[in-house]
């Protein structure tokens, strides 16, 4: 049968695999004029054009973690000038020998961040360390998964600058609303609440400051070379930065750690089920109205704390004497939202155009296709190749995929035009994958900068979940420290004119890393666990559920399906035996929950987790300031506009009055709602009395 020449796309992945086998083919390396001809595709390029396509090549390389090295200069002895060449002794990965407990921390770390472009780094990190099949059914978190927000390709571009603690400039509107351009030494980035953060040295302010990567208004462009003496300056990443108050300080923690509040009879359900009653105090004052109950409950963070949620209540939640300043910024929450929604609404905003968010594609580069390709013949040039599932399952790709990239491999190996029949041989056998002539490439090649930074930050994620045992938490501490310290030898420096990109070029991996991503989910760990026995036992449960729509308790029959993450938020998705359908929960607002003895044939799940209604209630227009913009990504807008001023305004579903009226509250004068005017009104309403009754509260 006759193959079929890959397509032209394919061409610059079988380029820069060309020059990395003729680096590979001669230890004392090439020169500039031998590469440019050798290599078919240099051939008949300007001086200019060859310059420019050899050094992106050459960063390609680097970018998959392969150690090239510069021999000798302008003033070496070689009247070719210098040498280009591969370091042999730091390209390949390094056996760890993980336990069984560090492997299955590493299979858990491979289940997170869902769609995020962090988690392709961290698939192809533990994919070349070990097989995740190999564990499959032994792991508590087989249930778990996880929902990020769309993938956004700046979180990327930062990691590596991050994991290089490049200059990087961008624009960037802050919570005021000022629109600058920054100049900063990336240093850090930071999952804390659901949200990413860039921390760094500011040129421009000669601070330390911390961006919200939300309010970023352009791509981060990678610096070259210093703009400034100040930009020369900036300092890197010290050694002794404290995690923990920057962690705070982006959480915007409040100090107290309780408090105490009214809720109207039946009311507030989300302080019910996390909270406790307590006996009013003289300093407490007099209850709002009659069968109104006084609680304590935890006080959260400034931005989705007790206040967001108490405001949600639309005045059903209010606080007492003896706690003045959430009093205070509840009342003055709610009167914002109310007067933003006194009259009507901007006529301007019903001409701006919406259009349909972007579905951002995730586009394969030629780098991310070098990348894999080098795996392939890295897991499957062995004498007894490698089963054909186990190699897909390693890679994290689809059956297609998978065979798309062999195909091309076939075409890969030392340049053709000088080295005919010294192409890879890829061979299939009995579902099995043989390369052969691939002898300089035994293994697979270590692993770059920001996959170890990201493994590494993964592994702290995993150690923070508090669902999982002591035992199993401290597994994943210890093989965030071997990875740690066996990729921080790895290697040597780089001399060239490109910034490293791997482990080991001149660069190491701190105890926090450049990559922190913190578990801020707050549920009880052990109702998680049993809803996760449950689901691996396949147990019936009854649960009891504080509504957050209803303001009600209800008890429920379900078949636990699976647990799933979405930000902050871990919600269970079952059977409703009571519904007859399936059914979302969140988890923190499941109560007592106990097996009934009984146990469910297995129901055809979901193509996706769906934790939103959709196509489900009142189409509405909301104007979203660019403080609270990204909140709005939760909603699943299906048109959206993004203004001068940093503004937002989407088209999205609100299930009824109660949500829209929820959400107003919730973000105090940030959130509101343009049409359609009978909703409006409503919730001007709504949220008009519940400020009377708030600064009632304060005075």
């Amino acid at each position: 049968m006759t193959v079929a020449r890959p397509r032209s796309a394919d061409e610059p992945a079988e380029r820069i695999i060309s020059l990395l086998w003729l680096l590979l083919h001669e230890p004392r390396g090439y020169a500039r004029e031998q590469i440019r001809r050798l290599v078919v595709g240099y051939e008949g390029l300007s001086d200019g054009a060859f310059e420019k396509l050899f050094q992106r090549d050459r960063r390609a390389l680097r970018a998959v973690g392969v150690p090239l090295t510069v021999v000798g200069g302008e003033d070496a002895d070689d009247d070719d000038g210098p040498r280009y060449r591969v370091d042999r002794d730091s390209l390949l990965l390094q056996d760890l020998d993980l336990t069984l407990d560090e492997r299955r921390a590493l299979v858990r770390a491979r289940r997170l961040w869902g769609d995020s472009p962090l988690r392709d780094e961290v698939v192809r990190a533990v994919g070349v360390l070990l097989h995740p099949g190999e564990l499959s059914g032994q792991d508590e978190l087989e249930g778990y998964h996880t929902v990020m927000p769309r993938a956004d390709p700046r979180l990327e571009a930062l990691t590596e600058a991050a994991a290089e603690q490049a200059l990087v400039r961008f624009a960037y509107r802050d919570a005021a609303g000022a629109l600058t351009e920054r100049t900063v030494r990336a240093w850090l980035l930071t999952l804390v609440r659901g949200r990413w953060y860039l921390t760094g040295w500011d040129v421009d302010r000669e601070a330390e400051r911390s961006f919200r990567l939300s309010r970023l208004e352009s791509a981060p462009v990678v610096l070259e070379q210093a703009p400034s003496a100040a930009a020369r300056r900036a300092p890197r990443r010290p050694a002794d930065l404290d995690h923990a108050a920057l962690r705070a300080r982006l959480a915007g923690r409040a100090e107290a750690e309780t408090v105490r509040v009214w809720l109207a009879p039946g009311r507030g359900q989300g302080f019910r089920v996390a909270g406790r009653p307590v006996d009013p105090r003289p300093a407490d004052g007099s209850a709002p109205g009659e069968g109104w109950e006084l609680w304590e409950a935890a006080t959260g963070r400034t931005e989705d704390g007790v206040v967001a949620e108490a405001a949600t209540a639309a005045g059903h939640v209010l606080f007492p004497a003896s706690e003045p300043e959430p009093a205070r910024r509840l009342a003055a929450a709610l009167t914002a939202a109310a007067e933003l929604h006194a009259g009507p609404a901007d006529p301007g905003c019903a001409d701006v155009r919406l259009s349909a968010p972007v579905r951002r594609r995730v586009r394969t580069s030629s780098e991310d296709l070098v990348g894999r390709l080098l795996d392939i013949v890295g897991l499957a040039n062995r004498s007894e190749g490698i089963d054909r599932a186990e190699l897909r399952d390693r890679l994290g790709v689809s059956e297609a995929d998978l065979g798309r990239d062999l195909e091309v491999l076939r075409y890969c190996g030392m340049p053709e035009r000088e080295f005919p029949g010294f192409q890879f041989d890829v061979d299939e056998a009995d579902g099995r994958v043989y390369v052969h002539q691939a002898a300089e490439l035994a293994g697979p090649v270590r692993l770059t900068l920001p996959e170890a930074h990201t493994l590494v930050a993964t592994l702290q994620t995993v150690a923070e979940m508090t669902v999982l045992t002591d035992a199993d938490r401290d597994a994943a501490r210890s093989a965030q420290r071997r990875i740690r310290a066996s990729l921080a030898d790895a290697g040597q420096d780089v001399a060239d004119d490109a910034p490293a990109a791997s482990v080991g070029d001149g660069a190491s991996i701190a105890d926090e890393g450049a990559v922190v991503a913190h578990w801020d989910v707050a549920v009880d760990p052990e109702t998680v666990r049993t809803l996760l026995a449950a689901i691996a036992e396949r147990a019936v449960l009854r649960v009891q559920y504080h509504g957050v729509r209803t303001d009600e308790v209800t008890d429920r029959d379900v078949e636990p399906l699976a647990v799933v993450q979405e930000r902050t938020r871990l919600y269970l998705q079952a059977w409703c035996r009571r519904a007859e359908g399936l059914r979302v929960f969140r988890a923190d607002r499941v109560g007592a929950v106990q097996r009934t003895g009984e146990t469910f044939r297995p129901r055809a799940r979901p193509g996706r987790w769906r934790l939103h209604p959709e196509g489900e209630g009142v189409s509405a227009l909301v104007r979203w300031d660019h403080a609270v913009r990204d909140a709005a990504e939760a909603y699943r807008p299906t048109a959206a506009a993004t203004l001068e001023d940093g503004t937002a305004l989407t088209r999205l579903t609100l299930l009824d009055e109660e949500a829209a009226v929820a959400l107003a509250a919730r973000h105090g004068g940030r959130v509101e709602v343009v049409e359609p005017v009978d909703l409006r009104d409503a919730v001007a309403a709504r949220l008009e009395g519940a400020a009377r009754r708030a600064r009632g509260a304060v005075a």
